[in-house]
């Protein structure tokens, strides 16, 4: 399965030289990808309000936050943005069983950084999946909405035969009997009231 074309990411990550750097490996990923950084728990706050990516990489440490501050604040805006953690330093890989838990999709270490859209490929590739199977899930939902839909159609057809226009017209206008000529009865009725 290949990556779709068009990917949006948020890169969170507060140095500009490492930026540039990913932003070239997921160019490698993704055909055209939209990439947007941002830099402090202000600028990622106002950015999802505005922009929904398919995905965020954070940077483990970032001046005044960590990935778990950024993992709450994801949580809190939309809990379905996949968060990826990377960092260059060995030393927060203790930290990856307890990011996994509170939420994150994938931790990597940044070097080699010429591999690392080698090694988030995969990842990508599991997450667009389940996104996919969600996606299945609610078109199955809708199919089975649209069956039943045909279904009470065809019940009304049946029950009401091909005059399907005229009790429509009945069951929309609720005064459509008004307009209907009078029967016996209802002569009968104005001859007394006159």
């Amino acid at each position: 399965m290949d990556l779709p074309n068009n990917l949006n990411f948020l890169l969170v990550e507060d140095l500009v030289s490492d930026t540039f750097l990913l932003q070239r490996q997921l160019k490698k990923i993704s055909h055209n990808p939209e990439i947007r950084f941002v830099d402090s728990e202000l600028s990622l706050i106002n950015a999802l309000k505005t922009y929904i990516p398919d995905m965020v990489i954070t940077d483990f440490n970032l001046v005044g936050m960590n990935a778990f501050d950024v993992i709450k604040i994801i949580e809190n805006y939309n809990s379905k943005i996949p968060v990826i953690v990377i960092t260059g330093n060995l030393k927060y890989e203790a930290d990856k069983d307890e990011l996994i838990k509170q939420g994150a999709k994938g931790f990597f270490l940044k070097e080699p950084i010429n591999t690392l859209n080698e090694r988030l490929r995969p990842l990508f590739l599991e997450i667009i999946a389940e996104d996919k199977d969600e996606l299945d899930e609610l078109d199955s939902e809708r199919r089975k909405y649209n069956s039943n839909k045909s279904n009470s159609d065809f019940l009304r057809q049946y029950t009401f035969g091909d005059e399907t226009e005229e009790t429509d017209e009945l069951m929309d206008d609720p005064d459509a009997e008004e307009d209907k000529p009078p029967t016996i009865v209802d002569k009968i009725k104005n001859l007394f009231k006159r």
